[in-house]
């Protein structure tokens, strides 16, 4: 009995130990070629299957608002020793009409500047998520702001200033939270959740496996992720998921919005005041830019006049109306503002807002354009 006993423990103790060996190798691979080459692959001069389309570098989306993959995305911004981009925003910005990565607006606007600079280090990171309202995209600024990017560029989409609901991602009000401090717990249930955030903590900083597993679910199971970020969202973008999911990236004149006869209101039917949480929420991040000196540049998303007009959505003087006062908070504080609302033609939207890949292109090459116009990308000699 005894020798079988023996014979069990070593047995298992191997079993332990190589699957102690297996998870050290994964960790290291991990962190050392699986994780550095998912964020710096790069497609630049990549054409698509008609081969009529230019693509742009992969500027990689950000998967998740969890604060692991943020937390990620940040080091990457830190790390960066160039002139560092970063686009603040919603799934306008996160391409929301096409399904790759290279198809966006900062993936082609990292091809253009590329193209203008090709001697200088400069990079485009990208922390938009979809239905990233104004207080959604505070909690993110106010999350990286420390890494002290060059170059901030923000969609601002008058939609959600019309929205009940404050936040699509609550979980980034977590981003913001102050660590607990004083003297230590004084209850027992208390002591338990703080050894369990040390616990925690230890985990992350060590164990990459741990560290990265949002992101892995979103490599290893990444389209119903992308589903749930795509498409559980509401407030100003719930007109724009009105047909399945396999139709989101087919041009908008090819799919049924008829329901949009029912909705009521227009775009920029709201007030800017202190009643509205939006425009505090707004006003904040536009002072935040201006506290830490940030150099920043603001632009109107573009809109499909006709399907606004098809269904009587749009009323236009309302809508610059509510557009000059966002555009003007933003230039007191010495933000550009760059107006693109009707810059790209009806045909290349798969919806009221969003874009497709020739639209995409299209705003990438106006802001590149508007950028290098107003000085906030030198050219030198």
């Amino acid at each position: 009995m005894k020798g079988l006993v023996d014979r069990w423990l070593k047995i298992n103790l191997r079993v332990v130990l190589l699957t102690l060996l297996l998870l050290v190798a994964f960790d290291l691979a991990l962190t050392h070629l699986i994780i550095p080459y998912y964020m710096n692959t790069d497609t630049a001069g990549a054409k698509n299957s008609a081969g009529d389309v230019e693509r742009g570098p992969l500027i990689r989306r950000l998967p998740a608002d969890d604060i692991d993959t943020l937390t990620l995305w940040k080091e990457e911004l830190a790390g960066d020793e160039g002139f560092k981009v970063v686009f603040l925003g919603d799934s306008v910005v996160h391409g929301g009409g096409v399904p790759d990565e290279d198809q966006t607006i900062p993936s082609y606007l990292a091809h253009h500047l590329g193209a203008l600079k090709p001697d200088q280090n400069l990079a485009v990171h990208t922390f938009s998520l979809p239905g990233c309202t104004p207080a959604d995209t505070l909690h993110i600024l106010q999350f990286i702001i420390d890494t002290r990017p060059d170059l901030v560029i923000y969609d601002v989409n008058v939609g959600w200033f019309g929205s009940p609901k404050v936040m699509e991602h609550p979980r980034l009000a977590e981003l913001s939270q102050p660590a607990a401090v004083g003297g230590p717990p004084t209850t027992a249930s208390s002591r338990k959740t703080d050894f369990e955030e040390r616990l925690s903590a230890l985990v992350n900083d060590r164990w990459a496996l741990y560290r990265y597993r949002i992101l892995l679910n979103y490599l290893w199971f990444g389209e119903p992720l992308k589903e749930r970020l795509a498409l559980k969202v509401g407030g100003a973008e719930a007109e724009d998921r009105l047909t399945d999911p396999e139709e989101i990236y087919r041009p908008w004149y090819e799919k049924d919005f008829s329901v949009l006869e029912k909705q009521a209101g227009k775009l920029g039917y709201f007030a800017l005041d202190a009643s509205n949480q939006h425009w505090l929420s707004y006003r904040q991040l536009v002072g935040l830019l201006e506290q830490n000196r940030i150099k920043a540049a603001f632009f109107m998303v573009p809109r499909n006049q006709t399907l606004y007009k098809k269904y009587d959505l749009l009323d236009e003087p309302v809508l610059a109306e509510k557009q000059e006062q966002l555009a003007a908070a933003a230039r007191q504080s010495g933000i550009k503002v760059f107006d693109y609302t009707y810059a790209v033609s009806d045909r290349y939207f798969t919806d009221s807002v969003h874009l497709t890949a020739e639209g995409n292109q299209a705003v990438a090459r106006a802001l590149t354009w508007d950028l290098v116009q107003s000085g906030l990308i030198e050219m030198g000699d």
